[in-house]
């Protein structure tokens, strides 16, 4: 969490939360076979705007790719339009 009070009195709050997802949706990333092409292509240089943090997990444009396995897409809307 970051808490800044600017020069006129002002209040800004920023909290940043990472969701238990990411631990699911890791492990199961290359399962898809899209996904572990553009992992591919990204370890060599060949994809654009597609990066892969020090934890193996793939995003695109800073986004965390979600896999189309199991039911991952559909648990995550329903829980973040449930929150």
């Amino acid at each position: 969490m970051q808490l800044v009070i600017s020069e006129r009195g002002g209040v800004l709050a920023s909290i940043e939360v990472r969701a238990t997802f990411i631990e699911e949706i890791k492990p199961k990333q290359f399962e898809d076979e899209n996904l572990e092409e553009l992992k591919k292509k990204t370890a060599i240089g060949k994809a654009q705007e597609t990066t892969l943090d020090v934890d193996g997990v793939l995003s695109f444009k800073g986004r965390i790719c979600v896999p189309r396995v199991d039911d991952l897409i559909e648990k995550l809307l329903a829980e973040s339009h449930g929150s």
